[in-house]
Order: structure tokens, then C-alpha cells, then sequence
């Protein structure tokens, strides 16, 4: 393919026609020579010949840049080939003097390449770079006058390559190359900032410089900020300590300025600055630190409350913040300055701002993130009130005082006219929520502290709640129910339960965000617990006729506009399923709502978390209301299985792990024989095109435990162990799905009878040991070493020594000494540990093989492990693998695999008769040495280590079973 420049400058022109044919054969040919050899090389020649006309030289430099993202450091599963490195270094060796050269339009786009070639091979595989950037920096200094589009590509390239050093971890690597980058940058940033410094001031004189003319010059002392802001990011470094004043006297001019021109992202780049010398404790900054807090408040006094100023106002607030816990709060301990910050800062930010109401109606569910769940971290209203917390902590008093009066006067507003000044009461809400709330076990609560909350719940909260139009003032309604929702622990029980029939009138507000406050309040009231462990509201507070109520308006609030899949009206009715006493009469409708929406969810699955709170509601229903009453599982399986059969049959991927995990329930719940409704269901199981989805295999699993736990008698119709079989061996060829693979297996073992499983052992174990020779995991480790003791336990040792030696003679002796005794260590988990120790025990108690006189070593380091296992906490004998990447299948959506809590299966014990494997082991020990006195203490000296025969010798001290 033609690479040469005019072929491709030909293609980027037709690249940019507006008719689809020419278009479309200049990207072919694009794509095409994109694997020759020095194809960016070419490009970039090209961006760099003034011959060619602008638009093609720009078409070709974004070309180039997304050829370098590709193709610089690809993947190893990426379809682009690498650009070898002779090209590699002649495009660092020019692309530094073409992006400097470029015009505006060209040069953002190779600053990008500079950028992305810079984040894999800078510093130390591109040591010319800095140099190069430094050099270029002083020519155009030399120049007399600034081509400040020359210089801000080169700082904002330089900006982008240091920014590492503000997100990657500290390490020795990281330092040695933050250093390397000061000794070389720090002092040619300080003079391009100050120099910068002198053209403004010397356009500030003349009077005559316009915006636009300024606007490139605050644009390169705004980068020289973020780059000042990279190299102190890990403490300040010794050149910028003895720089300082040179630094500071411009800070603070841009933070004193007057100007209209000075853009308040200077400004802001400022405040970050001087926050991170606030957050690191730098004592060099000290001595500028009360002009600063100054400069900054009167700042805050003057910026107006429009969108555009709203990243300086929060910095500028975090800044104050930052002061306000420091050793200097001093700044803040006069009641006038504490009242002026209230009045004037935090006061105008924490009100309802236009676009909060714009938010309120138009898009609830933002609404909600940031107001409720804590989204609003950077927000003004968030930062404004956390600035008054940040003071409180050094001169609580001083803001209790303060803040209660201004509590007072907004309320006295709001009762003088309240259609026109509810904005006051909202806003004082608004306050003593975030004055008042505190993480508490994770969870955001209210105290006391500087706010009597019961007192202003009754005061100002009870009578909104309590007001009898749910859709009069349903901002003041939504802050109401917050404040009821964050206040749930420090309610008294009977306050509470009074107000449980008005949180139900709220589901039925018109407002998405009101009815959705006022089903998280009853969902999150139905998780408190006293004294952290007990349910503070049970089935009792829920009775009827009140749920039946609630539950009626908890589905009818599904179907007002925009909340048909509201979330928090789904989570709540799974939560009020979970605590209610569920009588046929309210399962039945709940069970018809829920497969009502099902039905309709399917046709377009759009909110996966609205989607599984509505699948767990039908389990935790399902479960519920049948541990209850049994006789209502015919009637589940009647109102589910038409839903569920239409997920089957369109194959809804999304839904399909969730269908499959009730389909498993009901399944467990049936006792045998179960319904022939479920024959369908149980030959689609089968089929291997069904298993290749990763997301449907822990389900499928739990299904196919589920039909042989109920009816192991169907594997013996039509062949189906062996498909069963088929399934286990897909499985378990896969590290992503062996562990599913092993569920599996166990369960085939567990249920089934020797004489029926006995033809396929042998090919089960020569599957088996040839995956551990091929791949040896450690979670396919644990699982084999679990599987032979199942094995063990439930058919005998003579069985389990005999089918795996029908592989191979002795194949059992090299598996025991090679793998079963090293690995024993391994196994976790209690029910798993017990398992494995008393299948062990039993082993070297019962087996031939293992009390042969002539070889005693398999026994005592038998023993040696079982002691270990049982005598030693995990994390002193468990090694841990490292976590396998998690690569999608597909491109795009893919379903994954969610489990369903409450359709979760109980763990069973195989050996519930066996309550202590350590007492197990020590009267095994002891009945098998009095067989044969003194033989065993020999054996045990011999093999043991130290520890683990002193551990022995306890044992059997302690359970009163020696061994002799």
C-alpha cells in the first residue's frame, strides 16, 4: 500500500468530503497503509509540511494521535500491530519541534500524542523530552515576545506527562522520577510563570490589552499552576521551599485582583495549590497563611452564585475548610468572622439554587443520587455546609450559638409567609442536616452535637410530615423526609411507628423524588437494629391492615410516569417482604404485581438495579411466605413459570442467571417427587449451548444440585448422567468456572449410589489428574483435595483407592504423596476443613494401604497434615493466588452473574454427626494404637514436627484418648 504523502494527503482530503463514497475508500486506504512500515512516521512528515493545505495537516494530526494511542504500547490481545522502535524514536526525535511549530489546531492535536507517547516512555525511555521541552521554552523566551500558543502546547504537554505524580503511589521509582523532573523543570517554570507575571501586569498599565489578547496569558499561568501543583503533590521540594515568596506574591495577586479579565480557573488553580500545602502541613507556607484565609474570604464575599463561578467557590470554600481544622483555626475564633462566613457564605450557597428545582422535576433520579445517597461532594450547598462543620470542630459553642439564631430567623420567615419564603425553611432543613450528620458503622445519621435533633424534628419536621397534601411544597416535603430518614436511630419507637401510616400516604405524592424519599425512609427504618444486632421494627409494626396499605401504595407508586422502574419503590418492597408477616392474602397480590412488572421489564431490561431488587423481591416473597405456609408453592409455580418460561424461551441473557436461581428455590422448596412442570425445565438444563455463557453458570449449577438433590432418580433415564458428566468436564477445563464444576460433581457423588457412579470414575479421575498436570490452580487444588474426601466419606476409602487405580496401578499412592498430603494445608472454610480432616483421619485409620507396617512415612506425614490443618489459623498455612483478570466475553453489554440473597442455598453439612474433628482424630488415634501398642508413638516422632507432636499429645490430654 502507497504510504507516500501525497497518496496520503489525498486520503485525509477525501476523508473530510461530505459524500459517503469518497469518504469511505479514503479510510479503507487509511486503515490499510496503517500497517506499513513507518506509516506514523509519514503522517507525522506530513502534519509538518507547510505545503498542504490546514484542514489536511489537521486531519492527519488527529490520525496520528489515534494511531499512537492504538499502537505506541497495545495490549496483548490488541488486532493492532506495535510501531517498532526505530519509528518510535524518529518520531520522539520530531514531534516535539512540529508541535511547537504548528498552528493552534494542529498543535492540540500532537500536545495529545506528545501526552500519550510521554505516559508509557517518559521518563526513562525518553530522557531527551524534558530537555528538549525546556529548551524550546527559552528559545521562544529569547524570541522577545511570547508565542503563547507555542508555549501553552509546551506546558500543557508538560502539565499532562507530570500528573502521574499526583495519583501513583509513592514509591522509590516514583521519586527518583519526580525528582528527576524538579532538578530539570522547576526553576524554567518559575520563570515562564513570573515572566508571564510581567507581561500582564505591563498590559494591565497600558490599559489597552483586551480579554482576548489576556485570555492565552492566563491560560499558561493557569497550566504553570497545575504543574506546580504535580511536583509539591508529594511534599514540598527544596527548590519551591526557597522560591516560595516569589510563588506566593503572584498567588495572591490573582486571588486580590480586581480584573474581570483574571478567569476564575486561575484562581481556582490557586486555591488547589494552597490546599494541598494546607492538607501536607508545609510550615514554609505559614507565614502567607493568614493572608491567604483573608484574601480568600473576601473572594467568597463577592462570587455570585452562577454556574460558571461554582468550581472557584468550592475550591475557595475547601481552602477555608482546610484552615478551619488546622492548628491555625484561630482565624476563625471571632463571632464576627464565624457570623459573616454564616450570612454570607454559607447561607447563600446551601440555598435552593434554580437548577436544584430544574433537577427536582426534571430528573429525579440525579436528584436523589446527589441529595440522598451523598452525590453532591463537590457541590456548593455540600462544601458551603461542611466549611461551618470544619469551624465548629475547634469553636463549637461559638457556631451552636450562631447557627441557632440563624435557624430561628429563616423559620421566623418562613411562618411570616410561608407560599413565599418556603425556600427558608428549606434551607434551614438543609443546615442541620449536614451540621448534624455523622458516620456512625458506616452509615450517615444524625446527632446532636450542635443541633437538638428531636427537638427540630418535632418542631419543624412532624407537621410537614404530618400535613395532609402529600404534593403541596414537595421540596419542602422531599427535605422533610430526609431528615426523618437520617434521624431514624435517635427516634424514640412510638415516634416512629405513629408516623408509619403518613410515610404511606407520601408513596402516593405525584413527585418522583417524594415518593422515592419516602420509600428509602421505610426501607432504611426496617434496618435499624438496637444495640446492633436486633430489629429494632418487626412483622408486629407492620401488621395489618396497615401493610396491606402500604403495599398497595408501594405498586401504585410504580406506575406513576417515570418511576415504572424506580429503584428505591423496588428495594423497599423487597425490604417490607423481608420483615412482614406474609399471610396468603398479601402474597397473593404482591406475587401478581411483581410478576406484572417482570413481564413487562423483559421486553426492554434497561435498570440492572431495579431489575434485581425486583427479582430478590420475588425470592424473599417465594421464601417468606412459603416457610409460612408450604401449600402456597403450587401457586408460586402457577404465577412464576409463565414469566420465567418466557426468560428461557426468548433467552433475555440479562435475566437468565436470576430465573435460574428460582427456578432452584422453588425446586428446593418442593418435597419429592417434584411437579412434572419442572421436566422441561430439567432436559433444557442439559444442553451444552446453555453452559457457555460464564454468567449462567453459577446458576445452572445451583439449578442442576437442586434437581439431583429432589430427584437423583431422573439421571438414570436416557443417558442423562452422562450428560451431566459432559457438563462437569466442560466446566472444569476452564479456571474461570472449575470451582462450579467441582459443586457439581460433589453433588452427583453425594446423591447418588456406588454402583450407579462406578462405571464413570474412572474417566472422572483420569479427567481430573490430567487438568493438574496441565494447569495447577489453587482453587482447582482445594477443590480436588475437597472431592476425593466427599468422595471418601460417602463411599468408603476402599472404593475411592480402587476406581482411582483402575486409571492407572498406583496411581493412588503418587496422588497421596504428591498432592493429598502437601495440599491438605490449603483447605479453608469450617464446614470444608472438617470435611477434609476426618475423610483424612478415617484414611489412615481404615486403609490397608496407608497401615502397611512396611511403609510408615505416608501415615505419620498423613498425620502431619491433619494437624496442621486443624491446630493452625488460615493465614499462617493458606496461599494466596492472585485474582484472574476479568475479561468480557463480548464487546459491549455482557450479563454477568448477580446472586439473589434470598434465594440463597443453605450450606450443608455432609458429617452433621461429627460436631468436633479435632475429638474425632483424637479417639480415632487412640482406638487405632490400642490395636497395635507402641507402634504409633514411633511413627508419630518420626514424621511429626515438633510443634504438630506436641499438638497431638494435647489433643488426646484434652478429649482423654491416649495414644500408646
Amino acid at each position: 500500500m502507497d504510504s507516500s504523502s501525497d497518496f496520503l494527503a489525498q486520503c485525509f482530503y477525501n476523508s473530510l468530503s461530505p459524500d459517503a463514497k469518497p469518504r469511505k475508500a479514503a479510510e479503507d486506504g487509511l486503515n490499510e497503509a496503517a500497517n506499513a512500515p513507518n506509516f506514523a512516521l509519514a503522517v507525522l512528515r506530513l502534519v509538518g509540511t507547510p505545503t498542504y493545505h490546514e484542514d489536511i495537516r489537521r486531519a492527519a494530526a488527529v490520525n496520528f494521535k489515534n494511531h499512537i494511542r492504538q499502537r505506541w504500547a497495545p495490549d496483548q490481545d490488541s488486532e493492532f500491530n506495535p510501531i517498532p522502535a526505530d519509528e518510535k524514536n524518529q518520531i520522539k526525535t520530531l514531534i516535539v519541534t512540529l508541535m511547537v511549530s504548528s498552528s493552534p489546531r494542529v498543535q492540540s492535536q500532537l500536545s495529545e500524542a506528545l501526552s500519550l507517547i510521554g505516559k508509557h516512555d517518559f521518563p526513562r525511555a525518553w530522557t531527551s523530552l524534558l530537555p528538549e521541552l525546556v529548551d524550546n521554552l527559552r528559545q521562544l523566551a529569547s524570541q522577545g515576545n511570547y508565542n503563547y500558543a507555542a508555549v501553552n502546547g509546551i506546558l500543557g504537554t508538560v502539565n499532562s506527562i507530570f500528573k502521574k505524580f499526583r495519583y501513583e503511589y509513592a514509591d522509590n521509582d516514583l521519586c527518583i522520577d519526580l525528582k528527576y523532573c524538579i532538578d530539570i523543570f522547576a526553576a524554567p517554570l518559575l520563570e515562564i510563570f513570573l515572566r508571564t507575571a510581567e507581561v500582564i501586569n505591563s498590559a494591565a498599565k497600558a490599559a489597552g490589552a483586551s480579554v482576548e489578547t489576556l485570555k492565552p496569558l492566563f491560560e499558561s499561568q493557569r497550566l504553570c499552576c497545575r504543574i506546580y501543583y504535580s511536583l509539591n503533590f508529594q511534599g514540598m521540594p527544596e527548590f519551591f521551599e526557597d522560591h516560595i515568596k516569589e510563588w506566593m506574591t503572584e498567588f495572591a495577586k490573582y486571588l486580590t485582583s480586581t480584573d474581570p479579565a483574571v478567569p476564575d480557573d486561575l484562581r481556582a488553580a490557586v486555591c488547589e495549590n494552597i490546599i494541598l500545602y494546607m492538607e501536607k502541613g508545609e510550615e514554609a507556607f505559614y507565614p502567607y497563611l493568614n493572608g491567604f484565609a483573608g484574601a480568600v474570604g473576601n473572594l467568597l464575599f463577592k462570587v455570585s452564585e452562577e454556574h460558571t463561578r461554582d468550581r472557584l467557590a468550592v475550591t475557595a470554600i475547601k481552602f477555608l475548610t482546610a484552615v478551619s481544622t488546622s492548628v491555625h483555626h484561630d482565624f476563625f475564633g471571632d463571632n464576627e468572622v464565624i457570623r459573616r462566613i454564616c450570612a454570607e457564605i454559607v447561607i447563600p450557597n446551601a440555598r435552593l439554587r434554580e437548577d436544584d428545582e430544574e433537577m427536582f422535576g426534571m430528573n429525579y433520579i440525579e436528584y436523589v443520587r446527589r441529595d440522598m445517597e451523598g452525590d453532591d461532594l463537590d457541590t456548593r450547598r455540600r462544601i458551603a455546609c461542611d466549611l461551618l462543620k470544619g469551624i465548629a470542630t475547634k469553636h463549637k459553642q461559638q457556631v451552636t450559638d450562631i447557627v441557632s439564631a440563624l435557624i430561628q430567623n429563616l423559620m421566623s420567615s418562613y411562618d411570616a409567609n410561608p407560599t413565599e419564603n418556603w425556600k427558608d425553611k428549606h434551607c434551614a432543613m438543609y443546615l442541620v442536616v449536614s451540621l448534624a450528620s455523622k458516620k456512625l458503622r458506616g452509615v450517615d445519621v444524625l446527632t446532636n452535637e450542635i443541633v437538638n435533633v428531636e427537638n427540630f424534628f418535632g418542631r419543624v419536621i412532624v407537621p410537614e410530615l404530618q400535613s395532609q397534601d402529600v404534593n403541596a411544597y414537595p421540596m419542602l416535603k422531599a427535605g422533610a423526609l430526609k431528615f426523618f430518614t437520617m434521624s431514624r436511630t435517635q427516634l424514640p419507637k412510638d415516634t416512629v411507628i405513629n408516623l408509619l401510616p403518613d410515610l404511606a400516604r407520601f408513596l402516593g405524592a405525584k413527585s418522583n423524588v417524594v415518593h422515592s424519599y419516602a420509600a428509602c425512609c421505610i426501607e432504611k427504618l426496617l434496618l435499624v437494629k438496637d444495640d446492633g444486632v436486633r430489629a429494632r421494627y418487626t412483622a408486629a409494626d407492620l401488621g395489618s391492615p396497615f401493610i396491606k396499605v402500604l403495599m398497595n401504595n408501594l405498586f401504585n407508586a410504580l406506575t406513576v410516569e417515570e418511576s415504572e422502574e424506580n429503584q428505591y419503590i423496588m428495594k423497599c418492597i423487597m425490604r417490607v417482604i423481608g420483615v412482614a408477616e406474609i399471610s396468603r392474602d398479601i402474597a397473593d397480590p404482591c406475587c401478581i404485581g411483581l410478576t406484572s412488572i417482570l413481564n413487562q421489564v423483559c421486553k426492554n431490561p434497561k435498570n440492572p438495579i431495579f431489575n434485581h431488587y425486583l427479582f430478590e423481591s420475588v425470592a424473599v416473597l417465594v421464601r417468606r411466605a412459603c416457610d409460612r405456609d408450604v401449600s402456597l408453592i403450587p401457586d408460586f409455580e402457577e404465577k412464576l413459570f409463565p414469566s420465567l418460561e418466557m426468560i428461557l424461551v426468548k433467552s433475555i441473557a440479562e435475566f437468565l442467571p436470576y430465573a435460574f436461581q428460582l427456578l432452584a428455590q422453588l425446586v428446593e422448596l418442593n418435597q419429592p417427587p417434584i411437579s412434572p412442570s419442572y421436566e422441561q425445565v430439567f432436559k433444557l438444563l442439559l444442553k451444552p449451548e446453555l453452559w457457555n455463557a460464564n454468567s449462567n453458570v453459577p446458576a445452572l449449577v445451583r439449578l442442576l444440585q437442586a434437581f439431583l438433590l429432589k430427584a437423583p432418580q431422573e439421571l438414570n433415564q436416557e443417558g442423562r448422567l452422562s450428560q451431566v458428566l459432559g457438563i462437569f468436564k466442560l466446566l472444569v477445563s476452564s479456571p474461570r468456572t472449575e470451582e462450579q464444576g467441582f459443586h457439581l460433581l460433589n453433588t452427583v457423588i453425594e446423591n447418588l449410589e456406588f454402583p450407579i457412579i462406578a462405571p464413570y470414575m474412572g474417566h472422572i479421575w483420569a479427567l481430573l489428574f490430567t487438568r493438574l498436570r496441565q494447569k495447577e490452580t489453587v482453587r482447582f487444588t482445594k477443590s480436588l483435595v475437597i472431592f476425593m474426601s466427599l468422595f471418601l466419606i460417602k463411599h468408603g476409602p476402599a472404593n475411592l483407592i480402587d476406581t482411582m487405580n483402575s486409571v492407572k496401578a498406583d496411581t493412588f499412592a503418587v496422588i497421596l504423596n504428591e498432592f493429598w498430603i502437601p495440599k491438605l494445608k490449603l483447605i479453608t472454610g469450617h464446614i470444608e476443613v472438617k470435611l477434609v480432616a476426618v475423610a483424612s483421619c478415617r484414611l489412615i485409620c481404615e486403609s490397608p494401604v496407608l497401615l502397611d507396617p512396611a511403609a510408615p512415612r505416608p501415615w505419620g506425614k498423613m498425620l502431619d497434615g491433619i494437624v496442621t490443618l486443624l491446630s493452625k489459623p488460615e493465614e499462617h498455612r493458606v496461599e494466596e493466588e492472585p485474582e484472574m483478570p476479568d475479561v468480557a466475553e463480548n464487546v459491549g453489554y455482557t450479563a454477568t452473574f448477580v446472586n439473589l440473597y434470598n434465594a440463597g442455598k443453605q450450606e450443608e453439612d455432609p458429617l452433621k454427626y461429627i460436631k468436633d474433628p479435632k475429638q474425632f482424630l483424637a479417639a480415632s488415634l487412640s482406638k487405632l494404637s490400642a490395636a497395635s501398642p507402641g507402634r504409633f508413638p514411633q511413627i508419630i516422632n518420626q514424621n511429626l514436627d515438633a510443634a504438630n507432636q506436641s499438638a497431638v499429645m494435647q489433643l488426646c490430654r484434652t478429649y482423654n484418648c491416649p495414644v500408646v
